[in-house]
């Protein structure tokens, strides 16, 4: 297991929320860029040696490894062309707020007082205001068992996996997180469901409404 890092005060969090951007297009952006360069390499050999046939499996599947290389090189050095960069640029000013008020973090989030993240995610930047619920999820497959915290808000799901030997950390962390999130619910129920839904129902109205008053 990857060692987890402990962040302090003096972290700039706007550079670690686009490192950790530009880490989930890096190995996209390689794995397509060799297998594009190999096809180029065979086309090229093709030609040398007279074999047509190479040349025409270059034409035929370079792009389908090329179009997908050019897209992550670009994600890779424009980040705030990607998700969730794009839709939430704000996110850089938030994490810069969030580093510099760090209340409490262990391996699974770092938390201040009106933001946190997962450490799994860092870009992943979760206003206290905006989150709904919070349950357990195990997903069982023929060969293993896998454990998620979820975090439901009303922009999004967060899932943070975690070791079954390392329970105690997701109890930790609500402990600190739950006293600061003014709407939150703990436990997947009925109940808790049919209150997210509504919340999120409400929330987007009133985006709708503030969008209408700015035009």
């Amino acid at each position: 297991m990857a060692a987890i890092r402990t962040y302090d005060a003096n972290t700039i969090g706007s550079q670690e929320v686009l490192a950790a951007v530009k880490k989930r297009q890096k190995g996209p952006m390689i794995l397509f860029c060799i297998l594009a360069g190999i096809l180029l390499v065979l086309g090229i050999l093709g030609l040398i040696i007279e074999n047509y046939v190479l040349f025409a499996v270059m034409i035929i599947f370079i792009l389908p490894f090329l179009i997908p290389a050019i897209i992550y090189i670009y994600r890779f050095t424009h980040p705030m062309k990607c998700s969730p960069l794009k839709k939430r640029p704000v996110a850089l000013q938030q994490a810069d707020w969030m580093f510099r008020n760090i209340v409490f973090q262990n391996d699974l989030v770092v938390v201040s007082p009106n933001f946190f993240a997962p450490k799994t995610d860092i870009s992943s930047i979760i206003p206290v205001q905006e989150v709904l619920i919070t349950y357990k999820r195990v997903v069982q497959t023929n060969f293993t068992t896998m454990y998620f915290w979820v975090i439901e808000t009303v922009r999004q799901t967060i899932q943070i996996p975690y070791l079954k030997a390392n329970e105690q950390l997701v109890s930790e962390s609500l402990d600190a997180i739950a006293p600061l999130c003014p709407h939150i619910r703990v436990g997947h129920n009925p109940e808790n469901l049919k209150y997210k839904e509504y919340m999120k129902a409400m929330w987007e109205q009133t985006q709708v409404n503030q969008g209408n008053m700015n035009t």
